[in-house]
């Protein structure tokens, strides 16, 4: 094999990788939902949550670094409790005057869910908020959680993870170390 040949191949290789992890990057099957949870001691939990582009609130709540308990009598899922406040799944009414109270970020502001978290597919980007809260003489919840946008939940939440490349980058990158490994050896025999 001619010296050209083993570098135009090398650089192929190369090339590759680089178009092959790029293309890979672009994931168009998942989408990030911001997630604001405010607690009646003032805390609150702030995530960013990776699920499918289908997913309602409720998949983001399961797939969420909460301890959740759910209760589904017919009508779509009822949030009982997050973190051990609120309810028990068995009994996920036991509080008649407080409940989690679902909402929706709009701009800068909360507009209570007119669904449920079963119902709802938000968009990617979008920012999903609870608070445990009790309500009006007209069942309207009195309690929002914090607002925080998306890019606040992510500047809040910083450091990002590392990205890991797939391993067909990884392997078409050692495919490219090979050949120029092959390449010295060969320059080094003659």
């Amino acid at each position: 094999m001619s010296r050209r040949l083993l570098v135009v191949l090398s650089l192929v290789l190369v090339l590759a990788t680089v178009f092959i992890g790029s293309a890979s990057a672009a994931d168009t099957t998942t989408k990030q939902v911001g997630l604001v949870i405010g607690f009646p001691d003032g805390t609150k939990h702030l995530e960013i949550v990776t699920v499918p582009t289908a997913a309602t609130t409720f998949e983001v709540l399961k797939a969420a670094h909460i301890d959740l308990a759910t209760q589904d009598a017919g009508y779509g899922p009822a949030v009982c409790s997050i973190n051990s406040v609120g309810c028990l799944a068995t009994n996920c009414f036991c509080d008649a005057a407080h409940f989690w109270a679902y909402y929706h970020l709009n701009g800068t502001a909360w507009t209570p869910a007119a669904e449920g978290v079963g119902s709802y597919t938000p968009d990617d980007g979008a920012v999903e908020g609870l608070a445990w809260s009790g309500f009006d003489a007209n069942y309207n919840p009195t309690t929002q959680p914090p607002v925080y946008t998306f890019a606040q939940i992510v500047a809040e939440i910083a450091p990002q993870p590392v990205s890991v490349p797939e391993p067909s980058t990884i392997l078409l990158l050692g495919g490219g170390l090979a050949g120029l490994a092959a390449y010295v050896r060969l320059r080094k025999a003659r």
